[in-house]
């Protein structure tokens, strides 16, 4: 757990708080629908298995204020990837914690634990239209690779892979 001076502190779930990925989550996808690929309507459906599932894909960084979950972020990684690389993904922040530093803390905080223990490469994918967290990945020096994937029953069309190097 990570505390910040605004009070804000960072939380890594455990392997029994699947609970808490499906509330925040569906919150996530029923607040902002076209943020992210999956819906609401498709999550709203899954089980304790399921959730179990999703959250054994990775490490799930709770942002936390006052006892409420307030933001996630996802550190995933392919069967095929060393150790020292890895994808974020779902980077929510609720709306109204939103244009104050909130979503920064949470990537530092979770680009640091990387660092320290041994990342050096973070991917991640970004929606087409999604300029906000674009211009917060850049200024963390997240790059493109140019590589796109076309997402025909997507609203956004396409999402395009960032890159940064933490060594």
């Amino acid at each position: 757990m990570t505390n910040s001076p605004s009070g804000l502190r960072v939380e890594v779930l455990t392997e029994y708080e699947w609970p808490r990925l499906q509330s925040i989550r569906l919150t996530a996808l029923h607040q902002d629908p076209s943020a992210f690929l999956f819906s609401h309507e498709k999550e709203a459906t899954y089980g304790e298995q399921e959730w179990s599932q999703e959250l054994s894909r990775g490490q799930w960084n709770i942002m936390v204020s006052d006892h409420k979950d307030i933001g996630l972020l996802g550190v995933t990684r392919e069967e095929t990837m060393s150790e020292q690389e890895c994808y974020l993904e779902y980077l929510w922040i609720a709306p109204e914690f939103r244009r104050d530093g909130v979503a920064a803390l949470l990537l530092e905080t979770v680009l640091a634990r990387l660092r320290a223990s041994g990342v050096h490469t973070v991917w991640l994918y970004i929606l087409d239209g999604n300029y906000p967290a674009m211009r917060l990945y850049q200024r963390f020096g997240f790059e493109s690779t140019n590589e796109r994937l076309l997402l025909p029953d997507h609203p956004a069309g396409g999402e395009e892979l960032l890159k940064l190097r933490l060594d």
